[in-house]
């Protein structure tokens, strides 16, 4: 929140963040606790919201992770701000989620991620994902012949051929990398290739383990963001020394 202000107007070409929900997430169930994340008693997500808008370059996409019960008001305030709510994006997790009712409630398997657009941009074309009929075939009379690779993804993304949203705790375990709300780079490099271009700007306000940094880099892309947390900001410098 500290360094949105200080960003140009129309500055970055596609926002990815997780930002904090206001619930004071504790994994309960485990037997590795993580510390509570610094901030997430709430930010002011309608100034958020505004200022995102505002250092996003016209006809860009921007998605915003958030939860079932706070989604109404994240919707309202992405609104509000001015941008062109398009999807809610459902991914299915890499874990289940622990917390809550165990027996009054269904577990939380999905990460839930608000899509937007500031005016328009189309998808980019990927191989990310292959078409299940083979190329040429016609779906229907008087409709383009199918291409090899999909144009056109689905909003719930669940199964073999998705990539999971988190990573769970046994990559965590093995990679000694270890946050509440860690993010799977295979799956935000997904969204970083349909949302941008090759060497455009990337930004997450809320870095955590630097998923998304990561994903950017793997991409070709270009990453700016922040950590509040030094543990997790020595974290991230560690991990993109890896890749880098």
């Amino acid at each position: 929140m500290e360094l949105l202000p200080q960003i140009p107007d129309d500055f970055v070409s596609l926002i990815l963040t997780d930002p904090p929900y206001g619930i004071a997430y504790q994994n309960q169930y485990t037997h590795r606790r993580h510390p509570l994340l610094a901030g997430d008693d709430g930010i002011d997500y309608e100034r958020f919201a505004h200022e995102c808008y505002r250092i996003l370059k016209k006809n860009s996409h921007a998605y915003f992770f958030t939860r079932f019960d706070r989604y109404p008001y994240h919707y309202l305030c992405l609104k509000r701000a001015g941008f062109t709510v398009k999807n809610c994006l459902v991914v299915e997790k890499g874990t289940i989620g622990g917390i809550g009712d165990l027996r009054g409630s269904f577990a939380n398997n999905a990460e839930w991620i608000i899509f937007c657009q500031k005016g328009r941009r189309v998808f980019n074309r990927t191989t990310l994902l292959q078409n299940r009929k083979k190329e040429g075939s016609c779906f229907r009379a008087g409709r383009k012949p199918s291409q090899r690779y999909k144009t056109r993804f689905n909003a719930c993304w669940f199964g073999p051929e998705y990539p999971k949203a988190t990573y769970n705790s046994t990559w965590q375990k093995r990679h000694q990398i270890y946050h509440p709300t860690i993010k799977n780079v295979e799956f935000l490099s997904w969204l970083i290739q349909l949302s941008s271009e090759p060497g455009e700007l990337v930004f997450d306000g809320f870095m955590g383990s630097g998923s998304t940094a990561m994903a950017a880099v793997l991409s070709g892309r270009k990453y700016l963001g922040a950590e509040i947390e030094p543990a997790y900001f020595e974290t991230i410098h560690k991990r993109l020394r890896d890749i880098e």
